[in-house]
């Protein structure tokens, strides 16, 4: 879907698509917080899986949901509501839309490779 706007010069259209990513880019913007740790799936599932972040659009607003991992020894609530603020922030700075919400499911926990464990598997 689309946002039009018209005016005196002409239109200007911006996809859902666009609004995904200015999400995506707020969100790694926060400290701890990333998408799917790279590890933690085969190719098959990759390609099968739907985005960790959507967006829709209705009329001149937009509500958007994204699915985060955070790092271990990171405050979840307190890093989910930043990714909130920022989210928000961002979208609406950069698209004119009213953001009127922008829920976020904590998918799990990305936890540090332990060195120790990994030497003694050699």
């Amino acid at each position: 879907m689309e946002k039009n706007k018209t005016n005196t010069v002409g239109s200007i259209k911006v996809s859902e698509n666009v609004i995904v990513k200015i999400a995506k880019t707020a969100a790694l913007e926060i400290e701890g917080v990333k998408f799917r740790p790279a590890d933690s799936e085969d190719a098959l599932s990759k390609l099968m899986r739907k985005s960790p972040v959507r967006a829709k659009i209705s009329g001149e607003t937009a509500a958007i949901k994204l699915e985060i991992f955070i790092d271990e020894g990171y405050n979840a609530v307190k890093a989910a509501e930043s990714v909130q603020k920022s989210v928000k922030s961002a979208v609406q700075n950069m698209t004119g839309f009213t953001v009127t919400k922008v829920d976020i499911g904590i998918a799990g926990v990305s936890f540090k490779e332990d060195a120790g464990v990994e030497n003694e598997q050699a």
